[in-house]
């Protein structure tokens, strides 16, 4: 399960960061988390991708990869406080933009 975002909305989160460091006399953390802070498990975003785009994905299924987590997503909660920031876009405009 992981947390995609589009990278639209990454390049916003880069931009308004960069204005929100001109304009502040204050300290800002060196890091601020980025996400939906929903996870999708990749079957779940191909299942999502071939429905939105009519396309069908060929894959197969392998182990699991030694050290990856079950699930990992953002907190983004610093990110809408600190930048007035949070994705515009869900998993299946995401996927319209492939």
């Amino acid at each position: 399960i992981r947390d995609y975002i589009h990278v639209v909305d990454l390049a916003r989160a880069h931009v308004l960061a960069l204005e929100t460091l001109e304009k502040s006399e204050k300290y800002l953390p060196k890091s601020i988390n980025l996400g939906t802070g929903v996870g999708y498990s990749v079957l779940e975003v191909i299942s999502t991708f071939e429905k939105t785009t009519q396309k069908k994905v060929a894959y197969k299924i392998g182990p699991k990869r030694e050290g990856d987590v079950p699930a990992i997503y953002a907190n983004a909660a610093l990110a809408k406080a600190i930048l007035n920031w949070e994705c515009l876009y869900n998993l299946e405009e995401m996927l319209q933009s492939a």
